[in-house]
């Protein structure tokens, strides 16, 4: 759309509008602007002019975090975005900084050479300036064969924190479950895939929501590379249980029996619960501008919850508040006692296998360092001496903080600032509270950022326009940079600079669109 609004769109209102007020010959002129060729070099000179600001800051010395994240491409090839956080004009600026292509069946060695070729070789970037690297867990990029991560911190000299992306974390953590749940599970994805496999099927069910009136009239697919799949497909099946029954009953599918078993369905209203509220923290976890202090509040909060959640059912009235579709369902069905104390126990077994799985893959050692360090989540909390001494920083560093602590102008600032854009402000003044403080909250903790990426990537990319263009559009889309348009404008070769101001201008027009 980018690279066509302005000759399928703009330019024939703009004739009609011509024609219209003046004449056909005035028109005529119109048609000399250029096309769509043209559109594209001019969305790679945008590109080109974004990536020579963040890379002109970035070799400035300072300090950089990235986020790395793979994926099959809509041709044959692997896709690896990169992302980058630093410091500038105080405050933290998360910006894309490269897209690699990349051919399949590459060993990590290979990946890490392309990388080392851009970053170093292209952008002639300084890897002991990295102080973070943020990545998923998967094979391809951690496993025994790949080592991706192990190069990269050896270029580093070991000096960069690496962070298993909090939300892949989640993701790996909620997979487990007792086998009569996981059954539920595969049959809601049965029978949605049934009818979403089907274009027939889902047009017949569309039809047949809307005649009756139903909340929703489509199914959402199940896919395990996203993260929020789950949660969204067990709604809206449980909530399109009566209508499915039907439809599936009409078409004679065996998965029609699924919705007459009592017990399956009251399943299916605890699974659309949790995985509701996991959903929930998984979007916790994501958007900008957030610190591991943060994320990790929101881990153990839901962990510490898990476990209230199952002190709950083990006590001798059992309560159910925590899960209101599970708890409606039961209150409106009338479901045997027995019956029902068994799916407490299978409910239990799962949020205590659920409890143990986040226990292992978000481990209390793990996040030692941010105890050691909970000073920067609020200096002032340490007023007095003897709170400070207990915080086992050098001399230097207490006074610092003893200081900083005391001042009510600056007590201001942190209640008005971002904790990233508080340190940096006072970086002068407090030169070591504040490095350690950056160095500390600089790393991603999630690889959300590669993931927007990809989807950008992906409505901006067809078989049609799969070429090397497609990392500029990217870069348009995604970049946090602004780019000096009279810059942009004065270097185009055009005779009419007016007439290059409104071809920009539609390029703009259909670049935030399609953003």
């Amino acid at each position: 759309m980018a690279h066509t609004a302005a000759e399928k769109i703009i330019l024939p209102a703009c004739l009609d509008m011509v024609r219209t007020i003046f004449d056909d010959k005035s028109a005529d002129k119109l048609k000399s602007i250029p096309s769509d060729s043209t559109i594209s070099l001019r969305i790679c000179t945008i590109a080109e002019h974004l990536e020579t600001m963040l890379i002109t800051r970035l070799q400035s010395g300072i300090d950089f975090a990235i986020q790395l994240d793979e994926s099959p491409d809509i041709g044959s090839g692997t896709t690896l975005l990169v992302y980058v956080r630093y410091a500038w004009q105080g405050d933290f600026v998360e910006d894309f900084l490269c897209c690699l292509n990349l051919t399949s069946h590459r060993s990590g060695l290979d990946i890490f050479t392309e990388l080392e070729k851009c970053i170093v070789g292209q952008y002639k970037l300084n890897w002991k300036h990295c102080k973070g690297i943020t990545s998923d867990g998967t094979a391809n990029i951690t496993g025994k064969h790949s080592r991706i991560i192990k190069k990269l911190l050896e270029v580093t000299n070991n000096s960069a924190a690496w962070n298993h992306c909090f939300i892949h974390r989640e993701a790996l953590a909620c997979r487990e479950m007792p086998q009569n749940l996981m059954r539920v599970l595969k049959n809601a994805v049965k029978v949605v895939n049934f009818i979403k496999g089907s274009s027939l099927n889902s047009r017949l069910l569309e039809t047949f929501c809307s005649e009756i009136g139903a909340n929703y009239t489509h199914l959402l697919y199940h896919t395990k590379v996203r993260w929020l799949s789950q949660g969204k497909i067990l709604s809206r099946v449980y909530e399109l249980r009566r209508e499915i029954h039907v439809f599936l009953t009409e078409k004679k599918s065996h998965l029609a029996t699924v919705f007459e078993d009592d017990i399956w369905v009251t399943k299916l209203a605890y699974l659309t619960d949790i995985f509701g509220i996991l959903n929930e923290l998984s979007l916790k976890l994501q958007g900008k501008n957030s610190d591991i202090f943060q994320h990790v509040e929101h881990i153990q909060g839901f962990h510490k919850t898990l476990l209230l959640w199952q002190a709950r059912l083990k006590s001798s009235r059992p309560s159910y508040y925590m899960f209101p579709r599970f708890l409606q369902h039961i209150e409106e069905n009338i479901i045997n006692e027995n019956i029902l104390e068994e799916i407490k126990l299978e409910v239990l077994l799962h949020l205590t296998s659920l409890s143990q799985t986040f226990n292992h893959f978000f481990p209390e050692e793990k996040f030692e360092t941010l105890k050691e360090n909970c000073w920067v989540k609020d200096p002032f909390a340490f007023r007095n001496p003897e709170s400070i001494i207990e915080l086992n920083l050098v001399p230097e560093e207490e006074n610092e903080l003893l200081q900083l602590s005391s001042s009510y102008a600056l007590k201001n600032d942190y209640e008005t600032l971002s904790l990233s854009a508080f340190w940096i402000k006072i970086k002068e003044d407090f030169p070591l509270l504040s490095r350690k403080s950056v160095l500390l909250l600089l790393p991603f903790t999630t690889t959300s950022l590669c993931e927007l990426g990809f989807s950008v990537l992906t409505q901006l990319k067809t078989k049609e326009r799969n070429g090397p263009n497609g990392a500029a559009g990217l870069r348009v889309a995604v970049s946090s940079c602004v780019p000096d348009w009279n810059e942009l404008v004065n270097r185009q070769a055009h005779p009419s600079v007016s007439s290059v101001r409104c071809h920009l201008g539609a390029e703009v027009m259909s670049i935030s669109h399609d953003t």
